[in-house]
């Protein structure tokens, strides 16, 4: 996201493998997740993901209700 804005997202698009680690939510019917991104190199990225396609290996999932206090 800029640094003056941060409700906009920059979107790049990347065409090599990662490593992927995130955290999200889905409220109101909409995916919202934070990831970082690791690639050869060593060099790590971060930001929202807004797509993604695997061709290699798997992406595990997991969806959790969130308790209300």
């Amino acid at each position: 996201m800029p640094a003056d804005d941060a409700s906009t997202d920059i979107v790049n698009e990347y065409r090599q493998p990662f490593e992927l680690s995130g955290t999200g939510e889905i409220r109101d019917g909409k995916v919202h997740v934070h990831v970082v991104l690791g690639r050869e190199g060593d060099v790590a990225l971060a930001g929202h993901l807004h797509r993604a396609r695997v061709e290699t290996f798997f992406v595990h999932a997991y969806t959790l209700p969130l308790q209300q206090g």
